[in-house]
């Protein structure tokens, strides 16, 4: 069981992926000769001292593991020596009872060995006959006829004749030997005294060992010392419980169905399976290689070793496939790659109990380059959290020109057919990027007509029947000023056709002087202009007056992309444009309000933000008002043991900005919904969402949010329970906060479609 004081924090249906802030840069990054001297000054350390670290790793890893009994101890109001004391001698009492086990079962298994020639031999020869008595077969198996004899003839002179002896003097003496079996002995065991009391040391002076590396480490900022050492002891202590659980889970079951199997010796391999589990990767499948070959051995069929595999590889799917990813989690942070890399890195410095120290190690190394300066290309190189956001993914994609990995980049993303969101979330902040990247290189236009033209095939490729454009379309969509205005307008335009309304696109050209004078707008009832950069109202406002001089009764809509201009309002915009919009959601619905054909939300399209929160919060504070849906919330609570149970509605577009007014309840909805599925914080304080402010003076300690399905297309809604308290949520409290929000779902639908219809009743009373 997990402490809630660990803040344990995770998302159901995708793990948090949240990437880490941008690394630091290294102090060595412009002196690779020291870094490399650096590194390995390093590694000859840690090799020429093994004697010394092993032990106290592997006391420091104990006592991460003994720590959580000894604090149980502490609580039955035992002594602190004698709850350590107690605990240390139980793992030893442990380990020596597995080592008796293990040793008792080998000495069996050597007994029972000549038992099984003749299975074999009999196996081969049908082997032989069935591929036509190849010539290795034949070798092979009178090969193994001759070692039958020679052991056969061994036990006959065991129970029968007396056994010759003959004394061999290897020029070694009496005390040579007993000296040397006697080293044998001692070098174990003075390694096991080592690491035992290393690991009393440590627990009895737990606290006094921390504050005193806190002061050596940390130089005045004990803050981030302490997140750090939190971090490290939370992922660690984790990770080593989890393992621990699943480790012993999974070597009771493969020596219960090696039992059950009929294969010698099962309690030895569900040991071994055990221990050698702690390998990463190729642990179990050596050990379960031995049960295998006594399959053959044994069996006179094929059953027993049918049974074997099968048992073995149902167990490897179920434990790496469904327990693991639940139990672990991201509490290593680690990438598959860094954990082989690590396993033979340490493998290769400390032998066989590198390998099994090599993940705990990296871990700590990784959380320790997460905070200390210069060292953040570690956890680059090793961590498993993404390193690049998604819209930076899919801008790399873009201006390598590579279509195809492009494509596939919004195929994952892009979820239930709904694209424009994927252009809002993923494809405009890419453009952006780009807009920042050219603002310093403008003198290579290569770079931005690359952007374009693979976005624009993109564009191609996730929509299965992209309309053509039409000559004589009602919209035109115009690139404002650059080449990238004109890959809005490409995004802009597809939403347009896919509502069923003929657009085309026009090149940033096309508004100049020399352009907009040969324009045909006689069909054209609808004219956006899209613009991606900082201040465009003034392009906008000429570029409005010269279409309306052409067709004085068309409609300008202004598409702002830029992040400044998130608020602002129509009349700031200028003369001559009639609706503002700043996504290619609201772009679309302003322009479908236009035609005629749009409903509220594109009535909302050329609202403000403000106006939107407005309406948000409007509807969060009538679904508490609501009678059915405040009863339910209540139920709620109560059934996990919440202090409050909350519907919240926000705007769906919205990102809160640093600084911007928000509640705790808006700003966590907001997070729910950019994950797309139930956010966990078991403790707000050691978790990333710390960092919001309004959210840690609400004094809430632990959340659970849920999305609520609803069809509008500006807002979306949050079923959230809150704790003062932390609080770890157990799987049956989840789904049931799940089942409430689909419940909810349809009252909060009904709400909104009475306050459509009470305003589409206010703007057209008949």
């Amino acid at each position: 069981m997990l402490k809630p004081g660990w803040g344990l924090f995770w998302n159901r249906t995708d793990m948090d992926t949240r990437p880490s802030a941008a690394p630091s840069p290294s102090p060595l990054a412009g002196q690779p000769l020291a870094a490399i001297l650096t590194f390995v000054l390093i590694v000859t350390v840690l090799y020429l001292g093994r004697g010394i670290f092993v032990p106290l790793v592997l006391a420091v890893l104990l006592a991460f593991a003994l720590g959580p009994v000894v604090s149980i101890l502490r609580r039955a109001h035992l002594p602190h020596i004698v709850a350590i004391v107690f605990a240390v001698l139980a793992t030893i009492l442990l380990i020596g009872a597995i080592a008796y086990t293990a040793v008792s079962q080998f000495i069996g298994l050597a007994s029972d060995l000549p038992r099984y020639q003749a299975t074999i031999s009999e196996k081969l020869r049908l082997a032989q006959e069935t591929f036509g008595g190849g010539q290795v077969i034949d070798r092979l198996v009178s090969t193994i006829e001759r070692v039958g004899a020679q052991v056969g003839a061994n036990v006959e002179r065991e129970e029968g004749a007396p056994i010759p002896v003959i004394v061999a003097n290897d020029g070694r003496g009496s005390l040579e030997i007993a000296q040397s079996v006697l080293f044998s002995i001692v070098g174990p065991l003075a390694s096991l005294l080592i690491v035992t009391i290393f690991l009393i040391f440590l627990l009895l002076q737990r606290e006094e060992l921390r504050d005193r590396f806190l002061k050596l480490v940390s130089r005045g900022d004990l803050r981030s010392s302490t997140e750090a050492m939190n971090e490290a002891s939370e992922r660690v202590g984790r990770y080593l419980l989890a393992q621990a659980g699943i480790n012993m889970a999974y070597g009771f079951l493969f020596g219960l169905g090696l039992m059950l199997l009929g294969v010698p010796n099962a309690i030895l391999w569900g040991l071994l399976a055990t221990i050698f589990r702690y390998i990463p990767f190729v642990g179990t499948l050596i050990i379960a290689s031995v049960p295998i070959l006594l399959a053959v051995a044994v069996d006179p069929g094929w059953t027993m070793l049918m049974g074997v595999v099968g048992l073995y590889l149902l167990l490897e799917v179920i434990s790496n496939n469904i327990i693991e990813p639940r139990l672990y989690g991201n509490s290593t942070g680690l990438t598959p790659l860094a954990v082989l890399v690590a396993a033979m890195f340490w493998a290769t410095l400390w032998g066989p109990i590198g390998l099994i120290v090599s993940m705990p190690l990296t871990v700590c190394l990784v959380v320790m380059a997460r905070y200390v300066p210069g060292l953040g290309f570690i956890e680059t190189m090793l961590g498993s959290a993404p390193v690049l956001l998604p819209q930076e993914r899919f801008y790399q994609r873009l201006i390598a020109g590579n279509v195809e990995e492009a494509t596939e980049l919004a195929d994952r993303e892009i979820e239930d057919d709904d694209v424009g969101r994927f252009f809002d979330e993923i494809a405009v902040p890419a453009l952006r990027l780009a807009e920042a990247d050219i603002a310093g290189d403008l003198a290579d236009p290569s770079h931005r007509h690359r952007v374009v033209e693979t976005l624009a095939e993109v564009i191609e490729n996730i929509e299965p029947e992209p309309a053509e454009p039409d000559e004589g379309a009602t919209v035109r969509v115009f690139g404002g000023r650059t080449e990238l205005d004109q890959a809005m307008a490409l995004m802009v335009a597809e939403r347009v056709r896919a509502s069923g309304f003929p657009a085309r696109v026009m090149a940033p050209v096309a508004l100049r002087k020399e352009g907009i004078a040969n324009l045909d707008l006689s069909e054209t009832e609808v004219a956006c202009l899209c613009y991606l950069g900082a201040k465009p109202q003034i392009y906008a406002r000429s570029a409005a007056r010269r279409l309306k001089r052409i067709k004085p009764g068309i409609t300008v809509i202004a598409a702002f992309f830029h992040p400044e201009l998130q608020g602002i309002e129509r009349e700031e915009a200028g003369e001559g444009i009639d609706a503002v919009s700043q996504s290619v959601a609201l772009a679309q619905s302003a322009i479908a309000a236009a035609l005629g054909e749009g409903d509220r939300s594109a009535a909302l399209a050329a609202a403000s933000p403000r106006e939107t929160r407005q309406a948000a919060r409007a509807l969060s504070s009538q679904a508490a008002a609501d009678p059915a849906i405040a009863a339910s919330l209540r139920r709620l609570s109560r059934s996990v043991g919440a202090t409050v149970a909350m519907v919240t509605v926000v705007p769906r577009q919205e990102e809160v900005e640093e600084g911007q007014e928000a509640s705790h309840a808006e700003q966590l909805a907001h997070e729910v919904l950019k994950r797309k599925g139930t956010l966990v914080i078991e403790d707000l304080q050691h978790s990333p969402y710390a960092r919001l402010r309004s959210v840690v003076e609400s004094g809430v300690r632990a959340y659970a949010g849920v999305p609520v399905t609803l069809d509008d297309r500006e807002m979306a809604a949050v079923l959230a329970v809150f704790d003062q308290e932390p609080q770890i949520y157990a799987e049956g409290k989840l789904d049931l906060v799940e089942k409430y929000a689909q419940s909810i779902a349809g009252r909060l639908q009904a709400l909104v479609m009475r306050r459509d219809a009470e305003e589409k009743e206010a703007i057209d009373p008949v």
